[in-house]
Order: structure tokens, then sequence, then C-alpha cells
């Protein structure tokens, strides 16, 4: 059986891979066991070993995670960050939200979180992004780079903003 994109709860994969890019960016999670699991995977040296590592990260995030409403991860993340966690990328209007989530890219060049609403086959459900770029287009990394699918996406601006508005534009990021 070939797994799909429906076999594993995105939530904590998402925000596993977002500790994961953090860590490898020097920027270090409070939680031991978060530190760990990202040191391993970065220090794996097969890819049975590498992909352990992962796994151990995404329980670990799992069990912080209390929920997938944007509060339960904002406080997953305030676990794991403290006071760096911040929420406001999305106020303003459009122009003011896109120039001031360039402003970070280019300052903090750090990835952050977007929850958007968008369509799962015959449900609209919200999903969680890992926004590596924005551009005249938004890339967000796969969020479970562990398994062979790959679920990079990119999307326009304009969509990206359409999607994310639907969730009153909820966000996370770190200052460093």
């Amino acid at each position: 059986m070939n797994p799909t994109a429906e076999d594993y709860d995105h939530v904590p994969y998402t925000v596993a891979t977002w500790a994961f890019t953090l860590h490898v960016a020097g920027v270090y999670a409070a939680d031991e066991e978060v530190r760990q699991h990202c040191q391993r995977v970065l220090e794996a040296t097969d890819p049975d070993e590498g992909n352990a590592a992962g796994e151990g990260l995404v329980r670990r995030v799992r069990d912080l995670l209390p929920g997938e409403d944007p509060e339960s991860v904002a406080s997953a993340a305030a676990q794991l960050y403290g006071e760096r966690v911040h929420r406001d990328l999305g106020t303003g209007d459009r122009m003011i939200r896109t120039a001031r989530i360039r402003k970070y890219q280019f300052t903090a060049q750090l990835p952050w979180l977007a929850r958007i609403w968008e369509r799962h086959g015959e449900e609209v459900r919200p999903s969680w992004l890992l926004v590596e770029r924005v551009t005249d287009q938004v890339t967000a990394a796969d969020p479970n780079p562990w398994n062979d699918i790959d679920e990079e996406r990119r999307l326009p601006v304009s969509d990206f903003h359409v999607l994310w508005e639907l969730d009153d534009c909820s966000s996370l990021y770190l200052t460093r």
C-alpha cells in the first residue's frame, strides 16, 4: 500500500517540521526531548535512523499539542519557544500583511506557520502550512519530510490571502 497525505495527522507533522527547521537555523526549543530528536535527525547516518528520530520528534510534538486550533498550536509553540512566539503577521490589509511577511522573511530568515481553509475531498477544513518563502507566490514546505510523499506547495500570493483570511489570518512566527 502506498501512503497518501491522509494517512497521517498533519498538524503534529507540520509543527515538528517547523521545530526541526528552526533547530537547523540555530533556534532551539526549550523542550529537551524536542532538541534531542532534532539533533538525532541531523546526526542520522541512514534513512531508518533518521525516520525513527523524525517519528520520535512528531510523537513528542503530538504530546505537547492540546488540539489543532490556533490557540492550541500557539500554546504548544509557547511551550517550545516562550516569548519569542508572535501572532501578528496577519494584521492589516493584504498589502500591509504582505509587506510585514516579506520584512520578517528577509530579517529573520525563518519559516512560520499559517492556517488556511481549503477543500480536502468533499469537505472544506483548516490546514496548517509551514511557510518558507513569499515572493510572487507562497512556498509552503512539505509538512512531513520523513515520508516519500512530496507535498511542497506553491500558491499565488492572492490565493494564499483568500484562504488565510478564511481563518482570520491565524499565524505563528518567532523572533530570534
